[in-house]
């Protein structure tokens, strides 16, 4: 669970157990250093590269959260959630839209 502890204890036939490794057998550096060879990290940040790509709340969200990925859209390498829209893209909006009737006024 290298990106999100919200996968803990969660198994899925197409990620397997999100473990990235066994810090009993394995240095956290080794583990990290292998972790894009993980379906789930590869798909996460194929996601984020479209963000960036894509999304004009890039430069405030970066991306995001991968859980909500996961949970909500059932992938890692999808794009906006409702997470996203509702706590990141709605606060800017509205900060927008205020400072734009301040400007106004």
């Amino acid at each position: 669970m290298l990106m999100s502890p919200e996968l803990a204890g969660i198994s899925d036939d197409a990620y397997g157990n999100f473990l990235a490794g066994n810090v009993c057998s394995q240095s956290i550096a080794d583990m990290l250093a292998h972790a894009h060879r993980l379906r789930y990290v590869r798909e996460f940040m194929a996601g984020l590269r479209r963000c960036e790509a894509e999304c004009g709340f890039w430069d405030f969200c970066r991306g995001a959260q991968a859980c909500n990925r996961y949970f909500e859209n059932g992938s890692f390498a999808t794009t906006e959630t409702d997470y996203c829209r509702l706590t990141r893209q709605a606060l800017i909006t509205a900060l927008y839209a205020s400072t734009k009737k301040e400007i106004a006024a």
